[in-house]
């Protein structure tokens, strides 16, 4: 279990802090609390507590292969948030769902939940969900071996965790990012670098408490020991970690350092350890659904059995395996366009967004030329056809028509103090949803951009969709930051 930063009352961290103690030796009762404060939370409507303390519970259960138990209670939770504007807490809960679609195999729905908990941690300011939604967009580009690519999520996520730890030690998230950036760097073949951050993931989870991950940097070091051909280390490593994760209850990891224990088992000649370990990491992976590393097991087990002569064993788990392999690409297709492009025209027009929006910024000295009315209305229906929008809205600042600090001090504060597109996957999740709530548009989901005169805030863009709820991109987010740039230019 994590401290949350912060937890919905100070009450509540108080509770949340005695019960993590009791986790540590009795994880039964710890959850047998935490589900009773969950539920008195939700039946007396404080939908804030509810929301943490099932989301601690979430913590407590998953490493142990019982994420999915929750899945119902946190997407009702999730609902619950929103309808109560709780965007921290609806960040959290994507953050779950996130989790448990990842392990699933099923990538497209991870990475929607997990870019839906970034813009919900980007527009609140809140550094910790932020970080562990870096966390896990970066996994998704493990998971497809952008080994590339997902340092670079890691390593924004160190920069946010940075931040966070000026204000306390996070220990549970130091650990998991040290872990990651160490697997990244594995895969990159940057092995000493990988030892470096297995080493500090491990301090990290030695300082916290955390077993899981105290058992998963003993694994990835004796990862990193069988590369460097040093099976005393390897040997020593793999054990702890399939003591602590069998002991503990992670099933996940256990079946991790199962397949370990199997490369280490064939070094030695032990081939029939090897089918034992194999066999085992693959009853406790279709345990807890978790695809991919069924799938994985599913292939060793097939070599295996090949390497013995058995060729009917070996073809039949060689098609278990092709047959998650088909599942988890199937899972990992987009569940929609990221933008709609028109309809191709006669004559080469622009189809995609991309190239829309590269002609609209061929014609920025012809719109400077033009009447501002009439350029800012031409820039308005582009950009709505670019996105794919309802409209869009610009809010001068200090106008009798716009945002007010009188009226509209928080909000102003947030797009000053942020400086950078927001993206409102859910408009009743606004920080600022009281203060907006009169606007135009502000019942919809909507990229915010502020848009400014020199170094002074002069207004905000909202490019608006026509629905309450879209899972906006990063892709969409760059548009959006170059549309600005285009309104700016006509102010």
């Amino acid at each position: 279990m994590f401290t949350l930063h912060p937890a919905a009352s100070e009450a509540l961290a108080d509770t949340l802090g005695r019960i993590a103690h009791v986790a540590h030796r009795h994880p039964g009762a710890a959850d047998r609390l935490l589900e009773s404060l969950s539920a008195h939370a939700f039946d007396g409507g404080d939908t804030a507590v509810g929301v943490d303390a099932l989301y601690t519970r979430f913590g407590l259960l998953e490493p142990r292969g019982r994420g999915l138990e929750l899945l119902p209670a946190l997407e009702q939770a999730g609902a619950l948030a929103a309808a109560g504007h709780f965007p921290v807490q609806a960040a959290r809960v994507c953050e779950a769902l996130g989790r448990i679609a990842y392990q699933q195999g099923e990538y497209q729905l991870a990475s929607e939940q997990w870019s839906r908990a970034l813009d919900l941690a980007e527009v609140s300011g809140h550094l910790q969900a932020g970080v562990a939604a870096r966390i896990g967009l970066g996994q998704i580009h493990y998971a497809h071996a952008d080994w590339a690519r997902g340092l670079r999520h890691m390593r924004d996520a160190a920069e946010q965790l940075a931040l966070l730890n000026k204000h306390g030690d996070d220990s549970y998230l130091s650990a998991k990012l040290a872990l990651n950036i160490g697997v990244g760097s594995f895969e990159t073949g940057d092995l000493p670098a990988a030892e470096r951050h297995f080493s500090h993931g491990l301090a990290a989870a030695r300082r916290g408490g955390h077993r899981v991950f105290e058992a998963e940097a003993h694994w990835h070091l004796a990862r990193a020991a069988l590369a460097r051909q040093r099976m005393d280390w390897a040997v020593a490593d793999c054990r702890l970690a399939l003591d602590i994760a069998a002991r503990q209850g992670y099933p996940w990891l256990e079946a991790a350092a199962s397949r370990t224990w199997t490369e280490i088992a064939l070094a030695r000649g032990d081939n029939a350890g090897a089918v034992r370990s194999t066999r085992h990491g693959l009853a406790l992976a279709q345990r807890i659904q978790a695809r991919a590393q069924a799938r994985q097991a599913h292939l060793q087990l097939a070599q295996l059995l090949q390497a013995q002569g058995d060729a009917q064993g070996a073809l039949e788990h060689l098609w278990q395996h092709l047959a998650l392999q088909s599942e988890i690409e199937r899972l990992s297709l987009p569940a929609r366009a990221t933008l709609a492009a028109p309809a191709a025209e006669d004559g080469g027009a622009p189809v995609t967004p991309e190239e829309q929006l590269l002609h609209l910024c061929g014609q920025r000295q012809r719109l400077a030329a033009t009447p501002p009315m009439q350029a800012r209305a031409e820039l308005t229906t582009a950009s709505a056809r670019i996105l794919g929008l309802a409209r869009v809205v610009h809010w001068p600042v200090g106008a009798a028509d716009g945002l007010r600090a009188t009226a509209h001090p928080r909000y102003l504060d947030l797009l000053t103090r942020h400086g950078a597109p927001l993206a409102l996957p859910d408009a009743a999740l606004h920080p600022c949803h009281a203060e907006l709530g009169q606007l135009d548009g502000a019942a919809q989901a909507r990229i915010e951009v502020p848009l400014y005169d020199g170094a002074q805030l002069a207004g905000a863009l909202w490019l608006v969709d026509a629905r309450a709820t879209r899972a906006w991109t990063r892709q969409e987010l760059l548009i959006a930051a170059q549309l600005a740039l285009l309104f700016e230019a006509l102010t």
